[in-house]
């Protein structure tokens, strides 16, 4: 039998080991290279990405970006409003500029120092649009007015790939592409204003990308599966079992432990139990990927994590 790949999504809990904070780790590279390295070597994983952050592209692009000395970061006001607005977003972008460079600088270190797979996150196109718009207003958009939807998106697409390039260039071997917003849209909407631009980044770039929406996709997982993905990084609302049957085979299925009510807020006794409880479930399934369902919250206690890797033979 195949030895289950086993490949956490976990960054911010690395803070504990290198004694930082949050916000420390995602202005600088080295200290957080230090909290991923750490947590490399503390758990020894398959693979390991650097932290997970929604912000970086749409700060790159001139937003304002709030920075909680304890907390994720966000984008304070979204500026995108009419087609002129748009068009000077379009015109001041010169390429990656600003904290896309020290995420440049977290993954070159990783490739040039860890083993294992290193893997890299950018937000996804529908989401990075909603980061634009405003979620809420960009959701009307799509109805009142979905050519100037779909331009909002193609010039996100256009972001994207550039920041998706200049990863890959460091030599990262997979990059997991975060469309939380997209969960939102119906099947139909989903095939419309998501997938299409999730799958011009595989066209364009032709490297291994990860596909992510947190939440209950099972209504768009079979589109998902049709995306040319490298994998589908599923969250924990999501029956993986049923999965297999509808993903291709080449697709790799990741997932899908609760990051906050496994991770967070079970005991170890418990996260080694519901570990154990999803590898049998995926027993006999060579596409998987044992993992969170999304990413692993920074105070998660490191006994957990210990539990989980336990569980998965590590």
């Amino acid at each position: 039998m195949n030895r289950t790949t086993v490949i956490p999504l976990m960054g911010a809990p690395g803070i504990q080991l290198s004694k930082t904070t949050l916000k420390e780790n995602l202005l600088d590279a080295p200290t957080q290279y230090r909290s991923i390295s750490m947590l490399k070597e503390e758990f020894k994983p398959d693979g390991i990405f650097f932290f997970m952050d929604l912000t970086v592209e749409a700060e790159a692009l001139g937003l304002e970006i709030v920075f909680p000395e304890v907390d994720n970061p966000y984008v304070k006001e979204h500026c995108i409003k009419t087609p002129q607005d748009l068009s000077r977003i379009r015109k001041n972008w010169k390429g990656p500029c600003g904290r896309m460079e020290v995420f440049k600088d977290v993954a070159k270190l990783m490739v040039s120092n860890l083993t294992g797979l290193k893997g890299g996150y950018v937000i996804g196109p529908f989401s990075l649009a909603g980061e634009l718009v405003g979620v809420t207003d960009f959701c009307m958009l799509l109805l009142d007015d979905p050519e100037f939807a779909r331009q909002v998106i193609v010039v996100c697409t256009d972001v994207i790939t550039e920041y998706v390039e200049l990863l890959f260039s460091q030599g990262l071997d997979v990059i997991a592409v975060l469309d939380p917003t997209a969960v939102l849209l119906s099947k139909r909407q989903f095939q419309e204003f998501a997938l299409p631009y999730f799958s011009a980044l595989i066209s364009r770039l032709n490297k291994p990308l990860i596909y992510h929406i947190c939440g209950d996709t099972t209504h768009i997982v079979d589109y998902m599966g049709k995306s040319r993905a490298y994998g589908l990084s599923l969250d924990s609302l999501v029956d993986l079992r049923s999965v297999v049957q509808i993903v291709p085979k080449e697709v790799k299925i990741i997932g899908n432990l609760d990051p906050v009510k496994v991770f967070l807020k079970s005991s170890p006794q418990e996260v080694e139990q519901e570990t154990l409880r999803l590898l049998r479930d995926m027993v006999g399934i060579d596409n998987f990927i044992l993992s969170s369902g999304c990413d692993i919250p920074q105070n998660t206690p490191l006994e957990n994590i210990a539990a989980f890797m336990k569980a998965a033979g590590r």
